[in-house]
């Protein structure tokens, strides 16, 4: 496929990483494209902790916290193999990496098990796509701010005050797992990771630190887990270890992302899909004239037509369509 039948997609690239959310959210997604973009086998993500293990823990559970180890994502169809081991396996690797080489922000490979090696076209193409993904990195909102999305799905787990799991929900199990995937981590499914271990040292300790909140927010691949932890049987302070803390997870997909899923769904010029992505996140017309250097004419021509292909007639229409009930992260 040339360059210019790749417009599109790299409209749809741009637009991903534009709309305020962190590359973690956005990346199943955008990989996606880069491989049609840049055919490969697999691909790998590595983003750096941006705040120690001890920042962490001094930051307490407030708002969104980077894993200890920093993020990790890999589409490889091989889960059994470790990216250390499909990355040698692999007969042609291209890598980029992702911010300035004085402040690194981790990194991003492309794999090819077989045919033709990477070359200067391809090498070009993931530099672009490595610009896009750090400017998702510097300008990515904040997931516990104010964030809406929609709950995709919700789990429970109940554990000892010392971290010793008592009860896990299948679906709690599942999110762990995918946790612990990303920190490179395994979940043994026997005692909390550390991030949940941290939401109930915010329960067991509240009177003491009444500044800990017991609840949190971390980026997944392909949303956020938003969690929080509570007492589930009384007790006094005496008898602090015999009691059981509940901790309730989410999942939720941010409202960009679901808006730019919806509209891969018809057939949309560059500039038409922009309009709508803008015009979805709330504020008109207006919103998408702030973000666009079009002209009013343009514009118009731009709604016109997507509502046209949408089937819709007003903008209160193509909100109902590009965003499903919410719920507040």
């Amino acid at each position: 496929m040339s360059r210019k039948k790749n417009s599109r997609q790299w409209a749809r690239l741009r637009i991903l990483c534009s709309g305020g959310l962190h590359l973690m959210t956005l990346i199943p997604d955008a990989l996606e494209l880069v491989r049609e973009l840049i055919p490969n086998s697999a691909s790998q993500l590595y983003l750096l902790a941006q705040q120690s293990p001890e920042d962490v823990q001094e930051a307490n559970v407030l708002g969104v916290l980077p894993p200890p180890n920093g993020y990790f994502y890999g589409d490889s169809v091989d889960f059994g193999v470790l990216p250390a081991e499909a990355r040698a396996r692999a007969a042609h690797v291209l890598e980029a990496r992702l911010g300035p080489a004085s402040n690194p922000l981790g990194t991003l490979t492309l794999l090819r098990d077989s045919g033709p090696a990477f070359d200067t076209d391809d090498e070009e193409d993931l530099g672009r796509v490595a610009n896009y993904f750090d400017h998702a990195l510097r300008n990515a909102a904040s997931a516990g701010n104010g964030l809406s999305g929609v709950i995709e799905d919700e789990a429970m787990l109940l554990a000892t005050t010392n971290g010793d799991i008592l009860f896990l929900s299948d679906s709690a199990g599942a999110l762990l797992d995918q946790l612990a995937s990303q920190e490179q981590q395994v979940f043994d499914r026997r005692t909390l990771p550390p991030f949940c271990l941290r939401l109930v040292e915010s329960v067991v300790y509240g009177e003491r630190y009444p500044w800990r909140l017991p609840a949190g927010t971390l980026e997944l691949a392909g949303g956020v887990l938003e969690a929080r932890a509570q007492w589930m049987s009384a007790g006094s302070y005496d008898a602090i270890h015999s009691r059981t803390v509940g901790i309730f997870l989410k999942f939720v997909v941010p409202m960009p992302l679901r808006i730019w899923r919806a509209l891969g769904s018809v057939e949309l010029s560059p500039q038409q899909m922009e309009v709508a992505f803008w015009m979805g996140l709330g504020g008109g017309r207006e919103a998408a004239r702030s973000r666009m250097d079009v002209s009013d004419a343009v514009l118009r021509d731009c709604v016109k037509a997507v509502y046209e292909k949408f089937g819709c007639t007003s903008e209160a229409g193509l909100l109902a369509i590009l965003r499903p009930s919410i719920s507040r992260m």
